[in-house]
């Protein structure tokens, strides 16, 4: 361990344990020099790659995100911090030793104007109580962003310090910060014996701590604060079940009253639900392959008014905000020459990941699928010898597989997709398959293989930052208007049958 803080620090033979304060910035080849010492599914990506020979932190470093899925089931927002195997490594090093990673990550997330991309998502930003002085704090001060202190040296804790923290906490929610608390196991559960509980908005549950107590009284007893600093928290305190490892966790965590959940399980379908679709999956194949041989306007015309519920998506997407036409469109054809050949195709392709009645499991990969086929189009757009188009719908076809449970073959062959999309799916070949698999390493939380990724491709960190949080913000406005959607369709159904 010594060994690592010597070269995580640059400083050989130095004891590391007094050295320089939380705020102190870090030089951009001390935090890319975690990458080659420690390194890194659906809903999380992280790691770190070489410093920028601009030297900036911000530049050099990724860090992990976890899908937070709410009581709808839907992804309602993201917890960034570190990969797994370093949130370990924490609670067994000096508070100093986490100030350097939190200095990394407060920077790299100010720097992003993290705020900008994301609408009305939540994110969780963990940091070391230590680090609530932090001067990039005051960039990250959003309604929708709340810090999630943790406590390394969780066995140390005393009154003072808790004192202190509940101050400083109390005086960043006077400023409109939000402010969650990780719950360690062996803690008192009552705010009158921890009253650093009663100034958050948040408080996170590992499940696992929960093994062998009453859960249920326990879930209570952390309710019970709620009724403590009412009067200073934006909405009622949230309760966050993490690290669940199985939809029986998540359920069991739901009927206990959590508000939000975050673990593993988002990645396992949950037992007995099939995906059906909401859209006649075959007309839409009729129709990508119509398009890939270049049909004409009145030849998908007609294909579509087959289909009165398709008709009426493609109507609602061409009048949607992401097109931002001033005057209505009620043409068919019109709407199809407004939204473009390729804007349709990749809209009809992203129709199939639609499902009656989604899940968790739905509604992440559907969020997935749809942030990974912008992400590999945005980074297409910084790297010569790539088609956006096609990275594009390489990303999205990417994950079809799971979702309608048939072999990628059998996909690629029945959509008809051009032979180096199905090389990069099906032989895992080409150009299109080097940004897929940086598209993957971003999820697993995976930093070595987005570092050698990345490089490869010539891209840099931030680059790679910055198209994640603006594909993720492009996801969920392309969720929210298939939402739309689906609740006009089933306004129409209700009115067809009242009548």
């Amino acid at each position: 361990m010594l060994g690592l803080l010597r070269r995580l620090f640059g400083k050989a033979g130095v004891d590391t344990r007094n050295e320089v304060p939380a705020s102190r910035p870090l030089p951009a080849a001390r935090v890319s020099a975690a990458k080659a010492v420690d390194g890194g599914e659906n809903g999380g990506d992280g790691g770190a790659v070489p410093a920028s020979p601009a030297g900036d932190a911000r530049d050099s470093a990724f860090f992990c995100r976890e899908a937070l899925v709410g009581r709808d089931q839907k992804v309602v927002g993201y917890e960034f911090g570190y990969p797994q195997h370093l949130q370990s490594r924490f609670m067994e090093k000096r508070v100093r030793v986490r100030q350097y990673y939190d200095d990394a990550l407060l920077r790299h997330l100010a720097g992003l104007e993290l705020d900008s991309f994301l609408g009305d998502r939540l994110a969780l930003v963990e940091i070391s109580h230590a680090s609530l002085d932090h001067p990039s704090l005051a960039a990250l001060l959003h309604r929708n962003i709340a810090l999630l202190l943790s406590f390394p040296e969780a066995g140390a804790l005393d009154a003072r310090m808790l004192a202190q923290v509940t101050v400083m906490a109390a005086q960043l929610r006077g400023m409109g910060a939000r402010i969650g608390v990780k719950w360690q196991s062996g803690w008192p559960r009552k705010a009158d014996d921890f009253p650093l509980l009663a100034q958050a908005d948040f408080i996170q549950i590992a499940w696992p701590d929960c093994a062998g107590m009453d859960s249920a009284a326990f879930f209570s007893d952390l309710r019970q604060v709620s009724a403590l600093g009412a009067g200073t928290r934006q909405m009622p305190l949230r309760l966050i079940a993490g690290e669940l490892g199985t939809p029986d966790d998540f359920w069991q965590c739901y009927r206990l009253g959590a508000d939000f959940f975050r673990g593993a399980f988002i990645n396992s379908r949950d037992r007995g639900k099939r995906s059906k679709s909401t859209v006649n999956r075959l007309r839409v194949l009729q129709l990508l392959n119509k398009l890939r041989q270049d049909a004409d306007i009145p030849q998908l015309e007609e294909e579509l008014k087959q289909d009165p519920v398709l008709s009426y998506r493609v109507l609602t997407y061409a009048n949607s905000p992401l097109l931002g036409m001033a005057t209505k469109i009620t043409h068919l054809g019109h709407a199809m020459t407004i939204i473009g050949r390729n804007n349709l195709y990749r809209w009809l392709a992203s129709l199939l990941f639609n499902v009656a009645d989604p899940g968790y499991y739905e509604w992440a990969l559907t969020e997935q699928a749809l942030s990974r086929a912008a992400l590999m189009e945005r980074l297409g757009k910084n790297t010569a010898g790539a088609a956006p188009d096609a990275l594009f719908l390489t990303g999205l076809f990417s994950l079809l597989d799971q979702l309608m449970g048939k072999p990628m073959e059998e996909l690629a062959t029945q959509v008809q997709l051009a032979e180096d999309i199905q090389a990069a799916l099906v032989r895992r070949e080409g150009v299109l398959a080097r940004f897929l698999a940086l598209a993957e390493a971003c999820e697993r939380m995976d930093p070595e293989t987005i570092a050698r990724h990345a490089e490869a491709l010539g891209l840099s960190s931030r680059t790679v930052s910055l198209a994640v949080f603006d594909a993720l913000s492009w996801a969920h406005a392309m969720t929210r208007l298939n939402g739309e959607q689906e609740a006009g369709v089933r306004d129409q159904e209700s009115g067809i049958g009242d009548q």
